[in-house]
């Protein structure tokens, strides 16, 4: 199998799996910061800590490098369009979430409002992975609001909402 062979297999059965969707954002100055991602994961209780991955030659990964904290919001099934408009590519970040509602966490970054749950991270360590960035971040804070809605999951390419139990 060729190169890109194995990378287009590697890829179709990567996306053959679900993952739940979320925002990650941050603070750049006075302009908060957001894109979707669907590659973050609780590393350990104790400390609290999770990862999160995100393309490095993006713009996002410009500002978090700018940046000692980062905010991930857990998307509900009925934020679809906010993961659709943050997932977009070459999107401009200045003014990206001026008609979406957010709450500032702690740190300052954004939380979207209504999600299923946020958390807020300081940045204690940055690997490169390929072309990816991984932030690996001490939760600071975090909440769910009440019983959490349904969670938006990404499988096979789209968006899904899970069945109820």
């Amino acid at each position: 199998m060729s190169d890109s062979a194995f990378v287009d297999a590697y890829q179709s059965t990567a996306q053959d799996f679900p993952r739940p969707v979320a925002v990650v954002g941050c603070r750049r100055g006075n302009a908060q910061h957001a894109i979707t991602v669907d590659s973050f994961l609780d590393v350990s209780y104790d400390p609290p800590t999770m990862a999160v991955s995100v393309y490095g030659g993006s713009r996002m990964a410009e500002s978090l490098e700018l940046t000692d904290s980062c905010t991930l919001s857990v998307l509900s099934a009925e934020q679809k369009g906010i993961a659709q408009w943050l997932g977009e590519p070459a999107q401009p970040l200045h003014g990206i979430l001026d008609s979406i509602d957010t709450v500032d966490a702690p740190s300052g970054g954004p939380i979207i409002a209504g999600c299923v749950a946020w958390f807020d991270l300081r940045i204690v360590q940055r690997v490169a992975a390929a072309t990816h960035d991984l932030l690996i971040g001490r939760v600071e804070a975090c909440s769910t609001e009440g019983t959490p809605p349904p969670p938006l999951v990404h499988w096979a390419g789209r968006y899904h909402r899970p069945a109820p139990r």
